[in-house]
């Protein structure tokens, strides 16, 4: 492996998806188990419990995120970008709504996104994918800023080739060391967000404050493809934002 392209070339290697797919079964075996005993435990302690019984609770699904997270960061990381399995369209305008929504929901305000310019296009492109990519820039802000209030701003634009939805922190971006518990990829966060990019066929852009996440058009020089949204994630507890915003401090 060249330095440069480390983590790709081994995300790329066949023992790597190997591991990882064996390794991402069997957490999520683990963690399905786990949080359904957590919500027999809860339907207990709400007949019969006491506060302090439902805040463990919330502990031990919280630390199933933490599972969770890295499962399905390292899942995705071994994605190929022609794999259609979860392909869909999207809508650039109502994902960046719906990203909002949920950030300020799961961080209880701590995260607010404002939606501004923003075009209505349509593109092809696993939403997954795109959510881990641009909620790795807002967890590596709130972990880096330590404050009570994280505002960021989101944009999106389409151009003649292709289409930017960018992420901008409101504050200055303090690119310090990682705060938090050892992890790989909050260690290579940047790594870990281009190889995320890749595997969606895209380009992730740093700014000084921002991350641009660049989506080819189907053809390079035609409207994107109009066609139904696909419908958006459920109401599961193990969505996107839970993985990557509910352990942080509120």
């Amino acid at each position: 492996m060249d330095e440069k392209n480390e983590l790709r070339d081994f995300f790329e290697s066949p023992f790597a998806k190997d591991y990882i797919a064996y390794t991402e079964y069997l957490v999520r075996r683990s963690v399905t188990g786990i949080s359904a005993s957590c919500e027999l435990l809860r339907e207990i302690a709400d007949r019969h419990g006491t506060k302090k019984e439902s805040e463990l609770i919330e502990g031990i699904l919280t630390m199933c995120c933490d599972l969770m997270r890295n499962a399905e960061l390292s899942k995705a990381l071994i994605a190929s970008p022609d794999d259609a399995e979860r392909t869909g369209t999207v809508r650039t305008d109502t994902f960046l709504a719906d990203l909002a929504a949920n950030c300020e929901a799961v961080t209880a305000g701590k995260c607010r996104i404002t939606v501004m310019e923003c075009s209505a296009s349509f593109v092809r492109t696993n939403s997954d994918i795109l959510r881990l990519l641009l909620l790795s820039f807002i967890r590596k802000y709130m972990l880096a800023s330590g404050s009570e209030k994280n505002i960021f701003e989101a944009f999106c634009k389409e151009t003649v080739e292709n289409v930017k939805i960018c992420i901008r922190a409101a504050g200055t971006f303090v690119d310090g060391e990682n705060i938090g518990l050892p992890d790989v990829f909050e260690n290579y966060p940047n790594e870990t967000v281009q190889g995320l990019a890749a595997r969606i066929g895209a380009e992730a852009v740093f700014g000084d404050n921002e991350i641009t996440a660049v989506i080819p058009l189907s053809d390079g020089n035609a409207s994107a493809v109009l066609e139904a949204p696909s419908a958006e994630f459920g109401e599961s507890f193990f969505n996107p934002f839970n993985l990557m915003l509910r352990d942080l401090p509120l």
